[in-house]
């Protein structure tokens, strides 16, 4: 067969007969490529617009479109043109799969996996080697690339690397280790912290009889996973390294312990035989593809105590671990997908400043990171398959299982719906909980008690519950007063109809301190809280609500767990807290309005307590702590162990934290609302919880009738410093300059200070160097007027990266040193390390690399001290430049790399348009030509991306010199 007709998988490629066709003008191409990656399908003018003027059409954008598919007419093949249709709003290309090397290698794709799973693995790796050698470099790498390609663009990308770790894995099957370690080699130089790429090179070296290459080589991987990661490799590495290093029977260490997220398993569970089987049958099947299940049925039929179960049973099956999350889908406020995926990611080893900002990055670094591993995943109380769908693993062993009361016909998953239960299976539930002999003894009345509740699992619990804490009642009693309660609550929906019968009936033997603290939940937030907020709550002196131990012996609440200060949480089930939700809104209104302000008030404090011994300085304006403004009682009993962990404090309250800024304007209390989110900013910041950040800053905002305020100021500028992280320039000095000219206006300098050098860094940042240094000059007058000393460090610093931009390091010189002493003085390490880091720039200018590498040496090891990872990351990169910079390759191919990862995952994209281009100039100028196409290329569509052109025509003259 000869070469395709079209070529999409390197330079866009056009063949007659084996003769290349030149398809003059970018326009064409860039309309031809758009059609060859929806081949046979259609593609609107629309869409063909968007491609071709990104930044907006022209109106001859629909006569021009036709002009470049006349233009394509005169220069492609017959038997090309004949496939170039022109429909209704737009147009399609028909291809035979031979015609585009993109289908072909599909196909060829499919018949290698075929081959290999009826065991013919020589046929199999003919097939490989044919699809991944029509591999020429990235997709469509020679044309300006779209946003409108990505999704098939990243598909085709993904396709290939998994292609080509599945021609690696046959190759060591086959024992072609020669192949197959070069092959690794290359692999490991793109993804160097991937372990299986790792284990198969040290067995593939082993097998080829090269034992102490095989010992480098595993030596090698133990150190870039601990220096990249901080932990040690995984079992299955560790395995092949005590064999390569010759004690197999010996483990160098304690094998980890597998993650294991899941509820306590219910110990009565009864009932529910078919369904048990059939889910751990159908999850057990998870192979080379995950499986999901859906278990959907009404409030009450045990959906989450069933899901809960099976996952205990099918555990061994997930040796890697299982994973817990309640999706809170029956709540005020469901959780965002962006934000679970997060609380995942961190399940499965990832560092928080590594997780990325973008929900799309989290949800590709979560398959990518399942992509290897068996992880049994349990998303419980869902609330559409819109919720649940970024939460899929894309291949792999792992299974997920998912309860909901919503069927979900839009996953792709086998859906399991739950009804009420079986009479059996129901009066045998019943037996488990009050007793056998009881139940013989008084069957006929505990009949009655099951009609009463239909059968409905929760409202059996609950029954149960109230008549083993009730010795003198028998079961006729309790048949009595259910039948009651349903007399006087009227026609409901019956799922809920028991469970408030029997919610009512153990409320009203509550005594009164149980029931205020059981009426309180109904004005708490969604999540599991600890026992001193309940106790604020309730206005309780003490640390633990009066009434909150008779509702655990009741059944009413639930403990879920300790939280990161070691404290309890509690949580009560979703119908219970709509029932208090009810009893709540019969509390006078000024009662309530006072419990919940005392809330707020109170997690506002101690946030602010906390920030106080935060180990990093916000730069931002934050309330003062005020032992005075503290309330008595509950939170001031905690305040020592929140400075004492004040990020653990703020992990554990992350979510009620949010939700309280959300009450608060609700209620009306804007400049409660406002302080509270101006408090989360640090943390935010330190964890990169930019969708919160955003999210609570926009909502007050919003809310304030007049931005007039220290507070309206204070969230414009924290505003700004996100917009600023996510690369949105013309958003962030907008809002530096609108919170730096209301600071003055109010008289604030130190506020006018911290905005001036956010737009200062703006400045910098785009290349408008004047204006950064007469801004960030002008907020050091303020800050040295004002006496504040962080400020003023901030400030030396900030002057000082200005000069060295302008490479002028005896002008920069004379500010850092300031800068230095004045962080030293007041004890900020933080401040310190960053000073540092300028400091070895200014020696590298000066030709001094030792003195710069110990410096940013320096700054790493007070980094790693404050567990930094986030800035310990940038350090890293700056070493591996200066490696770069002073011709030590290797080194610097490793740390570039290794960083290459580290900033993809945080979502820093200047960064990683940086990296990827020095990477192409080391591969460059080691003869490695494809492989700094690549990553030029990647660098060109980042920069692009970010609307830089100047920087992205650097790398386009630098790819343009290589043809």
């Amino acid at each position: 067969m000869g070469e395709p007709t079209f070529g999409v998988l390197g330079p866009l490629q056009v063949r007659a007969h084996g003769v290349p066709v030149r398809i003059g003008g970018a326009k064409p191409r860039a309309v031809l490529a758009t059609l060859l990656l929806q081949p046979n399908g259609f593609v609107s003018l629309d869409l063909l617009t968007e491609v071709l003027w990104p930044g907006g059409a022209p109106r001859s954008a629909v006569a021009n479109v036709r002009t470049y598919v006349r233009t394509l007419r005169l220069r492609l093949p017959p038997t090309a043109v004949d496939g170039l249709r022109t429909e209704p709003s737009g147009y399609s290309l028909g291809v035979e799969p031979g015609e585009v090397d993109m289908l072909l290698f599909e196909q060829h794709l499919a018949s290698a996996r075929a081959a290999r799973d009826r065991g013919e693995d020589a046929a199999a790796l003919r097939a490989y080697e044919m699809a991944l050698g029509l591999w020429r470099g990235g997709v469509l790498q020679d044309v300006p690339s779209s946003v409108v390609w990505d999704p098939a663009i990243t598909r085709m990308e993904g396709l290939r690397s998994i292609a080509v770790d599945e021609c690696l894995e046959l190759r060591l099957r086959l024992g072609d280790y020669a192949h197959l370690v070069s092959g690794l080699r290359s692999r490991l130089t793109e993804s160097p912290l991937r372990e299986d790429l790792w284990r198969m090179l040290v067995h593939a070296l082993n097998g080829a009889g090269r034992s102490a290459e095989a010992r480098s080589a595993y030596a090698e991987a133990e150190r870039v996973i601990a220096a990249e990661l901080g932990i040690e490799p995984s079992e299955p590495l560790r395995t092949i390294g005590a064999e390569v290093n010759g004690y197999p029977g010996r483990r160098r260490a304690a094998t980890p312990v597998s993650v294991c997220q899941l509820p306590m398993d219910i110990i009565d569970f009864t009932g529910r035989a078919v369904e048990v089987a059939d889910l751990e049958e159908l999850l057990s099947t998870a192979g080379r593809q995950p499986v999901v299940a859906a278990v959907s049925g009404p409030p009450g039929v045990g959906k989450s105590t069933l899901a809960v179960h099976v996952a205990h049973r099918v555990r061994d099956v997930f040796p890697d671990g299982q994973l817990f999350v309640d999706l809170a889908g029956t709540s005020e406020c469901p959780r965002e997908p962006a934000d679970v995926l997060a609380e995942m990611l961190r399940g499965l080893g990832v560092i928080d400043s590594a997780i990325p900002g973008e929900p799309g990055e989290r949800a590709a670094m979560f398959r990518s990171r399942l992509a290897q591993r068996r992880f049994l995943i349990v998303l419980d109380d869902a609330l559409d398959s819109a919720q649940v769908s970024p939460l899929l693993p894309g291949t792999g062993g792992s299974a997920v299982l998912v309860s909901s009361r919503r069927r979900m016909p839009g996953l792709p998953a086998r859906a399991c719906p739950l009804g009420l239960m079986r009479h059996d299976d129901a009066r045998a539930l019943f037996g488990a909980i009050v007793g056998s002999d009881r139940l013989r003894r008084e069957g006929d009345d505990a009949d009655r008690v099951l009609a009463e509740c239909g059968s409905l699992p929760l409202a059996v619990r609950i029954a149960a519950a109230r008549l083993v804490n009730r010795p003198g009642w028998s079961v006729g009693t309790l048949a009595d007063s259910l039948r009651d309660e349903r007399g006087r609550l009227g026609a409901v929906r019956f799922g809920e109809l028991e469970v408030r019968a029997g919610a009512e009936l153990s409320y009203r033997h509550l005594p009164e301190p149980a029931a205020t603290a059981f009426r309180t939940f109904g004005d708490l937030p969604d999540d599991a809280v600890p026992g001193w907020l309940v106790a604020v709550a309730t206005g309780c002196d003490s640390g633990t609500a009066g009434g909150l131990d008779t509702l655990l012996d009741e059944h009413l609440v639930e403990v879920v767990g300790r939280d990161r200060l070691g404290l309890n949480r509690y949580r009560m089930h979703d119908l219970l807290r709509c029932y208090a939700r009810e009893l709540v809104l019969t509390d006078n209104q000024e009662i309530r309005l006072r419990r919940r302000l005392r809330v707020i008030d109170a997690l506002t404090a101690l946030a602010r307590s906390a920030n106080a011994a935060m180990p990093t300085r916000f730069l931002g304006v934050l309330g003062e702590p005020d032992e005075r403004g503290l309330p008595d009682g509950p939170a001031h009993e905690v305040v020592l162990m929140v400075r004492a962990r004040p990020v653990d404090w703020f992990e554990s309250e992350h979510r009620n934290l949010v939700a309280a800024v959300d009450a608060a304007v609700r209620l009306g209390r804007t400049d409660r609302a406002a302080d509270l989110a101006i408090e989360l900013a640090g943390f935010f910041d330190m964890r990169g919880y930019y969708g919160d950040w955003l999210r609570t800053h926009r909502l007050v905002l919003d809310a304030m009738p007049h931005h007039d305020d220290v507070r309206a100021a204070s969230l414009l500028r924290n505003l700004g410093q996100l917009h600023l992280y996510q690369d949105r320039y013309p958003d962030a000095l907008a809002s530096f300059d609108r919170a730096r000219a209301l600071f003055a206006e109010l008289g604030h300098p130190t506020g006018e200070a911290i905005a001036a050098v956010g737009s200062g860094s703006v400045h910098r940042i785009v290349g408008d160097l004047g204006a950064a240094l007469g801004t960030f000059t002008a907020a050091l007058k303020d800050f040295a007027a004002y006496g504040d000393r962080h400020g003023e460090a901030v400030a030396r610093n900030a002057i000082a990266s200005v000069w060295l931009e302008r490479k002028d390091p005896e002008a920069a010189d004379g500010w850092l040193r300031g800068a230095l002493e004045l962080s030293r003085a007041d004890g900020d390490r933080h401040r310190e390390a960053q000073v540092r880091r300028r400091v070895a720039m200014l020696h590298e200018l000066r030709g001094e690399p030792q003195a710069a590498r110990g410096e940013l040496e320096r700054a790493l090891g007070i980094f790693d001290e404050l567990a930094d990872l986030h800035c310990a990351a940038y350090v890293q990169q700056s070493i591996a430049e200066l490696c770069l910079r002073q011709g030590d390759a290797g080194e610097a191919s490793a740390l570039l790399t290794g960083a290459l990862a580290v900033q993809q995952q945080l979502g820093d994209r200047r960064a990683e348009a940086r990296v990827a281009g020095l990477l192409g100039e080391l591969h460059d100028a080691t003869g490695r030509k494809q492989t700094a196409r690549h990553y030029f290329n990647r660098s060109l569509a980042t920069w692009r991306r970010l609307g830089l052109p100047d920087e992205a025509g650097l790398v386009d003259a630098k790819l343009r010199s290589m043809r």
